[in-house]
């Protein structure tokens, strides 16, 4: 297949979807920040639903789900995301070929589903209700995807030329 080659001499179909260490740490710190920032709205509903005895009136019920779950959810999630790295590292080398975004998306959706089902099997945050459990799994999938896409999005506003609406 003759691809069209770009003014560096590479090829732009082959190098379309290939990402630089920055945009993938960008991709991997934006995605743990979507994560805190799903936490903490869920910490704050739930200090709403669990107010009463014997956390309080809804104010310090927030505070205590606040204080105690940014600190610990905060250093689980960048473990988490220190130790799911490589994984994300992989699939983004697997997929360079690929310039389907949706594939993409899908792909890291996955891949944080999967991460998100394997922090709460392993016990790290304690036996949590199945409905629990689902929140934690689709929010991981929300925020590994959301991270990629932000990345994906920035690098092509970067790589635009200047003056172009396009």
């Amino acid at each position: 297949m003759n691809a069209a080659r770009t003014p560096q001499g590479s090829l732009a179909v082959e190098n379309r979807m290939r990402f630089t260490r920055r945009e993938f740490w960008r991709g991997a710190w934006s995605a743990w920040l979507l994560f805190m920032i799903a936490l903490t709205g869920t910490l704050v509903v739930t200090g709403v639903l669990q107010s009463g005895p014997p956390w309080g009136n809804v104010f310090s019920s927030i505070v205590v789900f606040l204080l105690y779950g940014i600190p610990i959810g905060g250093a689980v999630s960048l473990l988490v995301m220190l130790a799911g790295s490589p994984l994300a590292w992989g699939l983004g080398r697997l997929l360079v070929a690929t310039d389907h975004v949706v594939a993409h998306l899908l792909a890291f959706a996955g891949l944080g589903a999967a991460i998100g089902a394997a922090v709460t099997a392993s016990g790290i945050i304690g036996q949590p209700p199945a409905p629990f459990v689902a929140v934690v799994i689709v929010t991981c999938a929300i925020s590994v995807a959301g991270g990629w896409y932000r990345t994906f999005w920035r690098s092509r506003q970067e790589r635009k030329p200047w003056g172009s609406n396009s």
